[in-house]
């Protein structure tokens, strides 16, 4: 059994204005959602409240998109994931079709 130590780690998110992104991803663990055509992180949340735990580095929790290579299970494969601007301002940008 994986644990969340074992869960993909957000490498990198350009999505600025979440309110978990303060120099990196400390959102315990995200969920990447399947809204049509993109696979959009849905912990996004913009606020001016700053979110999530300052010593912990985000991981991706759930992963809707099942059409991902990286998706097994509703749980992401890939080594570390990126989040940014795609079709939506936080989209997983290494979100690849299977």
């Amino acid at each position: 059994m994986r644990t969340l130590l074992q869960m993909p780690a957000i490498r990198e998110c350009a999505a600025t204005a979440c309110s978990f992104n303060d120099g990196g991803c400390h959102a315990p663990a995200v969920t990447v959602a399947s809204a049509g055509d993109t696979a959009s992180c849905a912990t996004f949340v913009e606020s001016s409240v700053r979110g999530g735990i300052a010593d912990v580095t985000g991981t991706v929790g759930a992963c809707a998109r099942t059409q991902c290579v990286h998706n097994t299970n509703l749980a992401c494969t890939a080594k570390s994931v990126e989040i940014g601007p795609g079709a939506t301002v936080s989209d997983c940008l290494t979100y690849q079709p299977a």
